[in-house]
């Protein structure tokens, strides 16, 4: 028979820790909604710029543009990896994490040169306890993301690219499907890559696809010179974008595993209520026949 104050201290410290929880997934839950909406107006403007930049990119002289001209040799690459700063939000740190030690993995088969940045408490602790050493580390963005952030990080890629340091670059994060689904993908930010560009216009259905060409406008001083603006733009758009689905991801992650911890926690406390009842009981049953059993000895000692 298991110890009944046991039992009952077990239940108060699970019911506990269940509060606990629960109130993690209904704080989620509030930030979720908010992620989302910043996520569904960010996307179309991404899309349009990416599709502006792939139009553009059909004009003379836009291919020497310093940001689309591909390296001469490619032998390194920064990988730029999106992780949380705190964890409880279930497997999302642990993938992302995963994928970005296959890109590793594939650059160094191939004998390049790697230097991984990463965004996240989370991840600059694992590949530090790992004995990698990171090129630059930012925190304290997973919350709420500011574009400024992303302009910073942009602006020390593009830096990197320009001054020949590395020849691409590229970044791993988490893009929100919904609160339940997240999906971990990994996309080239520099050279851009104006192929992939074109195929993703190319890919859309007719209706999607705007009846006038970009190839009418007559641009003012040129294309050239207006794809040169854009550009940088462009790129501190994409961290942006990938900043706030992280920043989705994680929420959802996180509200997913506390609603799954939670409903865990529910289950153990009935499962210990019902021990502890049964305890109870034997111990009753226990007292009652030790009571009626005394009280037959007194009978038989008193004739």
């Amino acid at each position: 028979m298991q110890d009944i104050k046991e039992l009952r201290n077990r239940i108060k410290s699970v019911s506990g820790m269940g509060k606990i929880i629960k109130a993690m997934e209904m704080v989620a839950s509030s930030k979720i909604r908010k992620a989302q909406n910043r996520i569904f107006e960010s996307r179309p403007f991404l899309e349009k710029l990416e599709d502006f930049i792939a139009e553009l990119s059909g004009f003379p002289g836009v291919r020497d543009n310093p940001l689309i001209k591909e390296h001469d040799n490619f032998e390194s690459v920064i990988i730029l990896g999106i992780t949380a700063d705190r964890g409880l939000c279930g497997s999302y740190n642990t993938n992302i994490i995963k994928l970005i030690n296959q890109k590793i993995k594939e650059y160094e088969l191939a004998d390049k040169k790697i230097k991984l940045s990463i965004i996240g408490t989370k991840g600059k602790n694992h590949f530090k306890y790992m004995g990698r050493q990171l090129y630059m580390v930012y925190e304290n963005l997973s919350d709420y993301p500011k574009f400024l952030d992303a302009r910073e990080i942009a602006h020390d890629l593009i830096s990197d690219y320009l001054s020949t340091d590395v020849d691409k670059v590229e970044i791993i994060y988490t893009k929100f499907i919904n609160a339940a689904d997240q999906q971990p993908i990994h996309r080239q930010i520099l050279p851009v890559p104006l192929l992939k560009l074109k195929e993703k216009i190319n890919n859309k259905d007719d209706e999607a696809k705007t009846t006038e060409s970009i190839v009418d406008f007559i641009f003012e001083p040129s294309a050239k010179t207006v794809l040169l603006s854009l550009i940088s733009e462009y790129i501190y758009t994409i961290i942006y974008d990938a900043l706030l689905e992280s920043t989705a991801s994680e929420t959802g992650s996180r509200m997913t595993a506390m609603r799954s911890a939670s409903d865990s926690s529910d289950e153990m406390v009935k499962d210990l209520t019902r021990k502890y009842h049964r305890a109870r009981q034997q111990q009753i049953t226990i007292e009652i026949s030790e009571i009626a059993s005394g009280a037959e000895a007194l009978k038989y000692k008193s004739v």
